[in-house]
């Protein structure tokens, strides 16, 4: 039916009755006629007053309200002020006293209160669910209790969608929904994903090898992890949780905004440590013992990968037989972390294949509430990073995640030794690297002088060459 058509029916509704309280009074003196006229007037009245009330007062007050169910707190009340309008009508219009009548229904009531004991359960846990407001629509929830009635618990997880007096309404992750009567919601466990502040920790888990080099896992592995969307004080860790079938469990733990992100998150964890512990030589535990590793090919760089890095970097061109024994050619996963804000470092890399991204962390709402990587830059084959950690040993000073695979080369530190002792005053060609570097990222600068003799002193510390 038509909004127009729906309103016009109310109005007639409303002639109608009005007409009747006003002309059945002049038709007849029948008692019976002038108590209808009178029920039909202070009904009329009491439902406009109560849908004043409810415009003017209920309404502004509840919208503000941060409950799960505004509109069940509402409705509980508008009952309340019909019962109490009714109460009054039956009261002074038809003579009818409320204690009597009371008492000759006590029978009756108990009996529909028997007959309806699971649709009060439901009516006053929903009364429950609204007076202590863990969740609203909107929040993901963690159910587990007895939830469909069979033998045992069970876990579910789900978005709030709607609450009424008898249900509560969730939107699986699956794009169900599932209805759970208030009873079942109020003797069930239920963790709120979302609130108090939506940042909650996640884990997964992988069981790997027990080998003396474990550390050596943990390392690379909490490395790539930093290519979770995560704040700063919020960082992905891996420990050793326990043993299982032989081997280490690995625990990976980090923190999402919301549920959807979460679940990304451990999508993206899972399949990261799968990547990198094979290719870092650590076999995964399985029933049957340790599972085959795919053959890996180290790559070697040849002269001609050398001599690019040696020429984008500016460097001099016999440095090359010094620095190529420890140039390492390192494959990445797309997602995969190379470089994190505040971490040690003392390494420079270079992009051979794909391309990575500078990046910070934002929240968003959209695709859906989470933490997102926003790219500060693009880095493309030729290009390079770190060079300040690998000069001056400061922390880094930006995160710097792989959006496809691709291929990087790192020079260590110890890369640079020999040449640097050897020829110290070369130290100015890395120094205009340095400067040369900055002037590309950044537009405001401080004074150059001042710069260049501070990176000085650093990298003659960093290098021992006082």
């Amino acid at each position: 039916m038509s909004a127009p058509r729906r309103l016009a029916a109310w109005v007639l509704l409303g002639v109608l009755l009005v007409a009747a309280a006003f002309v059945l009074p002049r038709v007849t003196d029948h008692p019976a006629a002038q108590r209808t006229a009178d029920v039909i007037l202070w009904s009329l009245v009491a439902y406009g007053a109560i849908r004043v009330i409810s415009f003017l007062l209920l309404d502004p007050l509840l919208s503000h309200r941060q409950t799960a169910t505004p509109g069940f707190a509402r409705d509980l009340l508008v009952v309340a002020l019909y019962l109490v309008a009714a109460g009054g009508i039956l009261r002074h219009a038809l003579q009818v006293s409320l204690g009597q009548l009371l008492g000759t229904g006590a029978i009756a009531a108990a009996v529909v209160g028997l007959s309806l004991q699971e649709v009060l359960g439901n009516l006053f846990a929903g009364i429950s669910l609204h007076l202590d407001p863990a969740f609203r629509e909107g929040d993901w929830l963690e159910i587990t209790g007895n939830l469909r009635g069979g033998p045992g618990r069970e876990t579910l997880i789900g978005q709030v969608e709607a609450m009424t007096w008898r249900t509560v309404q969730l939107r699986t992750e699956n794009g169900d929904t599932d209805i759970f009567p208030n009873r079942v919601m109020a003797q069930a466990v239920v963790t709120n994903l979302y609130v108090p502040s939506g940042l909650h920790r996640r884990t997964a888990k992988v069981i790997v090898e027990p080998r003396p080099d474990l550390h050596v896992a943990l390392e690379k592995l909490s490395r790539a992890l930093a290519g979770l969307p995560h704040h700063s004080h919020h960082r992905p860790e891996v420990v050793v949780h326990s043993s299982d079938m032989g081997g280490a469990v690995l625990e990976m733990r980090f923190w999402a905004l919301g549920f959807r992100h979460g679940r990304q998150a451990t999508f993206q964890a899972t399949r990261l440590a799968a990547t990198v512990l094979s290719r870092e030589g650590f076999r995964f535990m399985g029933p049957h013992g340790p599972t085959p590793l795919p053959p890996v090919d180290e790559p070697v760089p040849g002269p001609t990968l050398m001599g690019e890095l040696i020429q984008n970097l500016g460097l001099p061109s016999h440095w090359m037989e010094d620095l190529r024994p420890h140039l390492r050619l390192r494959p990445v996963a797309p997602g995969e972390a190379v470089i994190r804000e505040g971490d040690p470092g003392n390494s420079l890399f270079a992009v051979h294949r794909g391309t990575l991204q500078v990046v910070h962390p934002e929240e968003r709402l959209e695709p859906y509430t989470g933490i997102y990587w926003k790219a500060v830059a693009d880095l493309g084959p030729g290009q390079w990073f770190g060079e300040a950690s690998l000069l001056t040993g400061a922390p880094r000073n930006a995160t710097v995640v792989a959006l496809t695979e691709a291929a990087i080369l790192e020079l260590p530190k110890e890369a640079f030794d020999h040449s640097l002792r050897r020829e110290p005053e070369l130290l100015e060609q890395l120094i205009d690297l340095m400067d040369r570097r900055e002037r590309e990222t950044t537009a405001a600068v401080p004074p150059k002088e001042g710069r260049r003799n501070q990176w000085t002193r650093q990298i003659r510390a960093w290098f021992g060459l006082d």
